[in-house]
């Protein structure tokens, strides 16, 4: 749970997917770290590839905008908990099955055919799992 009392998405998936979507915070427009498409006037457009009929193309899209780092966090939190992630949401809440909680999420996220496989990967790996340890000790510690 957040402060604020609403469940927060699996912290493994949002470091997973921010490590495919920004490698190294090379490729964040605007503080989207997380490749949210934008859905209103707050955007920049940027060459993107996406995998469609079968090949990779490239394509200008409008990525959302954020202010901050922390409200990027905040609008891919409630993303993956809401519209078609929906559904994965409500199966995660009740099995806490990380995994096909990134499947679900995956199809609807990318057109990558091979993005649950990279996120899973991720999401289980060595560097993740220490970079949230060490963020819940620091929080624990009152540093975050």
């Amino acid at each position: 749970m957040r402060p604020n009392g609403r469940p927060a998405c699996p912290a493994e998936i949002s470091a997973a997917q921010c490590i495919v979507e920004s490698p190294g915070f090379r490729s964040r427009p605007e503080n989207n770290c997380f490749g949210i498409k934008a859905k209103d006037n707050h955007c920049q457009y940027c060459l993107t590839k996406e995998y469609l009929n079968g090949e990779w193309t490239s394509q200008k899209l409008a990525f959302a905008t954020y202010p901050t780092l922390a409200a990027c966090f905040a609008a891919h939190a409630r993303l993956l908990q809401t519209g078609a992630y929906a559904p994965a949401w409500l199966l995660y809440q009740g099995d806490h099955n990380l995994d096909t909680y990134i499947r679900g999420i995956a199809k609807q996220y990318a057109t990558d055919p091979d993005y649950a496989a990279k996120i899973l990967q991720l999401a289980h790996g060595p560097h993740v799992a220490a970079a949230i340890a060490e963020a819940r000790q620091r929080a624990a510690d009152g540093g975050i």
